[in-house]
């Protein structure tokens, strides 16, 4: 895994999610409900290496479409990684 903004590469379990894996490894990534999946403050920019995040569950999608963040984006409490990514943390 690939944490673009901060130049970091991180190897990481499969199977960990993209918020775990940073908490992990001291990167900040807001996450103001605790990682429940009820808001979308730990959304990420999938750069490259969607498909090796697991599929976008229903409740994930909604939240992402509410707030009009489509395609890239994933929310770090709910994407695990299953292979290789390229992530970019918008600015708040």
């Amino acid at each position: 895994m690939v944490f673009e903004s901060e130049n970091r590469i991180l190897e990481v379990e499969a199977g960990i999610s993209i918020l775990e894996a940073a908490e992990k490894f001291g990167i900040p990534l807001e996450h103001a409900c605790g990682g429940i999946c009820a808001c979308t403050t730990c959304r990420v920019d999938v750069v490259e290496g969607a498909e090796n995040l697991t599929p976008v569950q229903p409740t994930e999608e909604n939240l992402l479409r509410e707030v009009n963040l489509t395609g890239p984006f994933r929310l770090g409490c709910q994407a695990r990684v299953a292979g290789n990514v390229k992530l970019r943390i918008p600015r708040a």
